[in-house]
């Protein structure tokens, strides 16, 4: 069971800033997440949405802005204490990885994006299996995959009721489209109305990597790793680990 710091440990530190990827390191979760953009002028940058507003408080759209500019927000999400936090370009948080997994999430539907990662990633020697890249984008899966066989990626999943109350996707239908895609697994949303045991137990039985985000109460934490969860992504990861291990909770 591997506990992955959601844009690192940002229940302390704001989110996708290079204190938050440190606090992880520090506090020896098994690995970080980050979300990544490229900039107008072509640089890689870690920010969760499209648009600065939320976490910096002035509203840029990342992909129309330039790296220099981006520089002048301050990234702090309102936390106090974090003035001189800023955007962080990719190849910077890599130094706050160590030898733990890195979750890279490919927020553009945008190809062009994963040779930029992957540049940054060789350039920095991170070795492939320490790599997981996720995306909501199925193409962006598949064609990752196509180019890099050897290095893992999961397909992120949010669950859809349709309007005939049903809803979606089924283990079936989940299984079905990371074959298509050639993914190694899901990173999926912890809806436990739709989460089973059954479900569980029939997606990892077609031998694909159940991850789940994000999940910050240590009683849901516990629900899945029960189910066979091999992967939780929290805000709080280092914190509900140590609660579970303390309540003997084996890993």
């Amino acid at each position: 069971m591997l506990w992955i710091s959601h844009r690192g440990e940002s229940v302390d530190a704001p989110e996708n800033t290079l204190a938050a990827f440190k606090l992880s390191l520090e506090r020896n979760t098994d690995g970080m997440e980050c979300d990544v953009h490229l900039t107008a002028d072509g640089k890689l940058v870690v920010c969760h949405d499209f648009d600065t507003l939320r976490t910096c408080g002035v509203s840029m759209r990342i992909e129309e802005s330039n790296y220099s500019d981006l520089q002048n927000l301050v990234a702090n999400n309102k936390k106090i204490g974090f003035d001189d936090a800023r955007i962080p370009l990719f190849g910077e948080t890599i130094q706050y990885l160590g030898n733990r997994y890195y979750y890279i999430e490919i927020k553009e539907n945008n190809p062009a994006v994963i040779d930029v990662v992957v540049a940054e990633l060789n350039k920095a020697k991170v070795p492939q299996e320490q790599i997981v890249i996720i995306s909501f984008h199925a193409d962006i899966v598949k064609a990752f995959k196509q180019k890099y066989p050897e290095i893992k990626a999961l397909f992120l999943v949010m669950f859809k009721v349709n309007p005939n109350g049903t809803w979606s996707p089924t283990s079936k239908q989940l299984i079905e489209m990371l074959k298509d895609q050639g993914a190694d697994g899901v990173d999926i949303q912890c809806n436990l109305y739709f989460i089973t045991q059954q479900y569980v137990d029939e997606v990892k039985s077609a031998d694909f990597t159940f991850a789940a985000w994000t999940i910050d109460d240590a009683w849901l934490a516990r629900r899945f790793i029960e189910m066979g969860a091999d992967v939780i992504t929290s805000n709080r990861a280092a914190a509900i680990r140590d609660q579970l291990e303390a309540d003997g909770l084996s890993r």
